[in-house]
C-alpha cells in the first residue's frame, strides 16, 4: 500500500466542520496536503500509469538522475495538468512534525485518505495532492489552522503497518527521481 516516510508537505488548507453523529455534532477535519514525490508512487496506485503518464527523455531534456532506473523522466502529455484518482483509502495514520512547535509529532488515527490527484513534473517528479479526512481534537485542529499554507514533515502509516506500530516500510519515494 502507498505509505511516505518523513516527507516534505505544505499543508494547502485545513477545513475544520461538524458532522452529526445522532444527536450530537462531532469535530470533523478535512486536510489538503500537496507533496512532490518520485513518480514510481504511481505503482502502488496502478500498474502501468507511470508508463501511460511519462516517458524516456530525449536528446537534450533532462535526463535520468538515478543509475539503474527504467529512464521515465519526461511527461508524455504536459498539456494534461492534474489528473483526478477516484479512490478511498481508510485506516491510515497521519504522522506530522517541523514547524508545529511540538517535540513529538502530532499522530492521528483512523484517516481516510481522499480526492488524490497527480501532476506529473518534468524529471521524473509527481505532485501528489489529497485531502485526509478524520475527527481530530481541539487542540489537533487548533494546530493544523495555524499550519495552514506551510510545510511539515508527513509520514503516512498504511493499515497494514498499524498493528505493527512500525514506520512506513517501503522504500523513500519522495526523493525526486
Amino acid at each position: 500500500m502507498f505509505e511516505l516516510n518523513d516527507a516534505t508537505a505544505k499543508v494547502a488548507n485545513f477545513n475544520p466542520r461538524a458532522e452529526r453523529h445522532g444527536d450530537e455534532n462531532k469535530l470533523a477535519g478535512d486536510l489538503k496536503l500537496v507533496v512532490a514525490v518520485s513518480s514510481s508512487v504511481l505503482d502502488y496506485f496502478q500498474k502501468g500509469l507511470r508508463q501511460a503518464l511519462y516517458r524516456k527523455a530525449a536528446q537534450g531534456e533532462q535526463q535520468d538522475l538515478i543509475d539503474g532506473s527504467d529512464g521515465l523522466t519526461a511527461v508524455k502529455f504536459p498539456k494534461l495538468g492534474a489528473l483526478p484518482w477516484d479512490e478511498e483509502y481508510p485506516g491510515y495514520s497521519l504522522l506530522i512534525g517541523g514547524g508545529l512547535g511540538l517535540t513529538d509529532p502530532l499522530v492521528i488515527k483512523d484517516v481516510t485518505l481522499k480526492k488524490l490527484s497527480f501532476e506529473p513534473l518534468e524529471g521524473g517528479t509527481l505532485q501528489l495532492t489529497f485531502s485526509a479526512v478524520f475527527h481530530p481534537t481541539k487542540a489537533e485542529a487548533g494546530a493544523l489552522c495555524e499550519q495552514i499554507k506551510n510545510e511539515v514533515q508527513l509520514t503516512l502509516v498504511s493499515p497494514l503497518n498499524q498493528s505493527k506500530g512500525d514506520k512506513p516500510v517501503q522504500e523513500d519515494l519522495t526523493a525526486a527521481a
